[in-house]
Protein backbone atom coordinates (compact mmCIF):
# COMPACT_ATOMS: atom_id res chain seq x y z
CA UNK A 1 0.00 0.00 0.00
CA UNK A 2 2.82 2.38 0.76
CA UNK A 3 4.25 1.99 -2.77
CA UNK A 4 0.86 2.91 -4.22
CA UNK A 5 0.60 5.83 -1.76
CA UNK A 6 3.97 7.09 -3.03
CA UNK A 7 2.88 6.70 -6.66
CA UNK A 8 -0.34 8.60 -5.96
CA UNK A 9 1.69 11.51 -4.54
CA UNK A 10 3.90 12.02 -7.60
CA UNK A 11 1.51 13.09 -10.33
CA UNK A 12 1.78 16.21 -12.43
CA UNK A 13 -1.86 17.28 -12.16
CA UNK A 14 -2.46 19.42 -9.05
CA UNK A 15 -5.41 18.55 -6.81
CA UNK A 16 -7.32 21.70 -7.77
CA UNK A 17 -7.33 20.65 -11.44
CA UNK A 18 -8.41 17.12 -10.53
CA UNK A 19 -11.15 18.60 -8.37
CA UNK A 20 -12.52 20.61 -11.29
CA UNK A 21 -12.31 17.53 -13.53
CA UNK A 22 -14.36 15.61 -10.94
CA UNK A 23 -17.33 17.90 -11.46
CA UNK A 24 -16.98 17.58 -15.25
CA UNK A 25 -16.81 13.77 -14.97
CA UNK A 26 -19.94 13.72 -12.81
CA UNK A 27 -21.79 15.86 -15.37
CA UNK A 28 -20.65 13.66 -18.26
CA UNK A 29 -21.77 10.48 -16.48
CA UNK A 30 -25.11 11.97 -15.46
CA UNK A 31 -26.07 13.61 -18.76
CA UNK A 32 -24.33 12.04 -21.77
CA UNK A 33 -25.87 8.55 -21.54
CA UNK A 34 -29.29 10.17 -22.01
CA UNK A 35 -28.07 12.55 -24.72
CA UNK A 36 -26.30 9.77 -26.63
CA UNK A 37 -29.31 7.46 -26.27
CA UNK A 38 -27.68 4.19 -25.27
CA UNK A 39 -29.60 1.18 -26.60
CA UNK A 40 -29.13 -0.70 -23.34
CA UNK A 41 -30.99 0.63 -20.29
CA UNK A 42 -28.46 -0.93 -17.90
CA UNK A 43 -25.65 1.03 -19.56
CA UNK A 44 -27.58 4.26 -19.06
CA UNK A 45 -28.52 3.70 -15.43
CA UNK A 46 -25.14 2.31 -14.37
CA UNK A 47 -23.45 5.44 -15.77
CA UNK A 48 -26.05 7.59 -14.01
CA UNK A 49 -25.42 5.83 -10.66
CA UNK A 50 -21.65 6.18 -11.06
CA UNK A 51 -22.21 9.86 -11.92
CA UNK A 52 -24.02 10.35 -8.62
CA UNK A 53 -21.06 8.72 -6.84
CA UNK A 54 -18.64 10.96 -8.74
CA UNK A 55 -20.63 14.02 -7.67
CA UNK A 56 -20.55 12.89 -4.03
CA UNK A 57 -16.76 12.41 -4.24
CA UNK A 58 -16.32 15.82 -5.88
CA UNK A 59 -18.37 17.59 -3.24
CA UNK A 60 -17.02 15.61 -0.29
CA UNK A 61 -13.28 15.49 -0.91
CA UNK A 62 -11.10 17.49 1.46
CA UNK A 63 -9.36 19.76 -1.02
CA UNK A 64 -10.02 23.23 -2.30
CA UNK A 65 -12.75 22.27 -4.78
CA UNK A 66 -14.66 20.18 -2.26
CA UNK A 67 -17.65 21.65 -0.46
CA UNK A 68 -18.12 19.31 2.52
CA UNK A 69 -14.44 18.22 2.71
CA UNK A 70 -14.74 14.99 4.70
CA UNK A 71 -13.20 12.43 2.30
CA UNK A 72 -9.40 12.17 2.44
CA UNK A 73 -7.86 12.92 -0.97
CA UNK A 74 -5.98 9.63 -1.11
CA UNK A 75 -9.18 7.68 -0.42
CA UNK A 76 -10.78 9.67 -3.23
CA UNK A 77 -7.93 8.60 -5.52
CA UNK A 78 -8.34 4.93 -4.65
CA UNK A 79 -12.11 5.16 -5.24
CA UNK A 80 -11.42 6.78 -8.62
CA UNK A 81 -9.06 3.96 -9.60
CA UNK A 82 -11.56 1.25 -8.67
CA UNK A 83 -14.58 2.86 -10.32
CA UNK A 84 -12.75 3.90 -13.48
CA UNK A 85 -11.31 0.41 -13.92
CA UNK A 86 -14.83 -0.93 -13.43
CA UNK A 87 -16.11 1.38 -16.19
CA UNK A 88 -13.71 -0.31 -18.61
CA UNK A 89 -14.82 -3.86 -17.80
CA UNK A 90 -18.54 -3.29 -17.09
CA UNK A 91 -19.69 -3.49 -20.73
CA UNK A 92 -18.27 -7.00 -20.91
CA UNK A 93 -19.47 -8.13 -17.46
CA UNK A 94 -22.99 -6.72 -17.72
CA UNK A 95 -23.29 -7.58 -21.41
CA UNK A 96 -23.77 -4.35 -23.33
CA UNK A 97 -20.58 -4.65 -25.42
CA UNK A 98 -22.82 -4.85 -28.53
CA UNK A 99 -24.13 -1.31 -27.88
CA UNK A 100 -21.28 0.46 -29.67
CA UNK A 101 -22.13 3.92 -28.35
CA UNK A 102 -22.22 2.74 -24.73
CA UNK A 103 -19.10 0.60 -25.18
CA UNK A 104 -17.05 3.47 -26.63
CA UNK A 105 -18.38 5.87 -23.97
CA UNK A 106 -17.43 3.53 -21.12
CA UNK A 107 -13.98 2.79 -22.57
CA UNK A 108 -13.14 6.45 -23.26
CA UNK A 109 -14.44 7.75 -19.92
CA UNK A 110 -12.82 4.89 -17.99
CA UNK A 111 -9.44 5.11 -19.71
CA UNK A 112 -9.36 8.92 -19.71
CA UNK A 113 -10.30 9.03 -16.05
CA UNK A 114 -7.64 6.46 -15.16
CA UNK A 115 -4.97 8.50 -16.92
CA UNK A 116 -6.09 11.68 -15.15
CA UNK A 117 -6.21 9.93 -11.77
CA UNK A 118 -2.80 8.33 -12.16
CA UNK A 119 -1.39 11.71 -13.22
CA UNK A 120 -2.86 13.53 -10.20
CA UNK A 121 -0.71 14.52 -7.22
CA UNK A 122 -2.66 13.21 -4.21
CA UNK A 123 -0.48 14.74 -1.54
CA UNK A 124 -1.20 17.22 1.22
CA UNK A 125 -0.12 20.81 0.73
CA UNK A 126 -1.22 22.15 4.11
CA UNK A 127 -1.10 20.79 7.71
CA UNK A 128 -4.88 20.31 7.67
CA UNK A 129 -4.66 18.26 4.48
CA UNK A 130 -1.86 16.09 5.87
CA UNK A 131 -4.07 15.14 8.84
CA UNK A 132 -6.71 13.98 6.33
CA UNK A 133 -4.37 11.65 4.39
CA UNK A 134 -4.62 7.88 4.83
CA UNK A 135 -1.89 6.38 6.96
CA UNK A 136 -0.40 2.93 6.32
CA UNK A 137 -1.26 0.32 8.94
CA UNK A 138 1.45 -0.33 11.52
Amino acid sequence: MSVLNNLMGRGVIPPVVHGVLDYALAAVLLVLPFVLGFDDAAATWIAFAIGIGAAVLAVGTAWSTGIVRVIPPLLHGYADLAVLAALIVLPFIVGFWDDTTALVFYLIVGAGGLVATLATRFEPRTPVESRMMLRPAA
